[in-house]
């Protein structure tokens, strides 16, 4: 089955209870080293889905000695949250044992899909394999859906710069995390529960957030 149609087949399963639903993350200095701010997906019929976030690094006391935050952050939706007591936290905990890694029900395969170790390998979609992952926002800005992982939000609209450690931005979100598969995974792909943001220079992951319906 061609990408395209896989798809439409998957955003088909789950828009029956779209209309309107919204996740919210609010990311608490007390909590996430200082960062504060907040992440919203609003969803429409159609899997279609309208985001905002806004982030203040400005007294963030986390980072990694090789990320400088004025260079830029990218941000995903990724699988889940293991954070049993907080809502919102920083660096290690935000790691892979805490957030798993990106939501790609379609098999884009970044090396950080959730998926990248079963099904991407499975279909020839890792990096040892010679894959590249095709993604890029100029190409999903013209239509070429299937190039990202659903919960690129940076390799889908680009990534968020900030010189002053301060980011927002909003977009729609024409192909948006499959309502269905919020904390729920299901025969067609694992769940998504939690938003990352990680430094543009290394990739390392400097905050996170639970998504709660609001």
């Amino acid at each position: 089955m061609k990408l395209t149609s896989a798809l439409t087949v998957l955003a088909s399963l789950s828009t029956a209870s779209a209309l309107r639903q919204k996740y919210c993350a609010k990311i608490d200095p007390e909590t996430a080293s200082g960062a504060k701010g907040y992440f919203t997906t609003t969803y429409s019929s159609n899997n279609e889905a309208t985001f905002s976030l806004s982030l203040d690094m400005s007294d963030f006391t986390g980072e990694a000695d090789s990320c400088t935050i004025e260079n830029g952050l990218v941000y995903h939706v990724h699988s889940f949250w293991n954070n049993e007591t907080v809502s919102s936290s920083a660096n290690s905990f935000c790691g892979a044992s805490y957030t798993g890694g990106h939501y790609d029900p379609s098999l884009a395969c970044s090396s950080a899909s959730e998926d990248a170790k079963d099904k991407c390998a499975a279909i020839g979609r890792t990096a040892d394999q010679g894959y590249e992952y095709p993604c890029n926002s100029d190409d999903f800005g013209d239509g070429h859906l299937a190039s990202c992982e659903l919960g690129d939000l940076s390799g889908k609209f680009g990534e968020l710069k900030g010189g002053d450690r301060y980011f927002y931005t909003s977009h729609k979100d024409t192909l948006a995390p499959f309502v269905a598969n919020y904390k729920e995974t299901d025969d067609n792909a694992n769940m998504w529960s939690s938003v990352v943001f990680h430094c543009k220079d290394d990739a390392s992951r400097l905050v996170c957030a639970d998504l709660v319906e609001c």
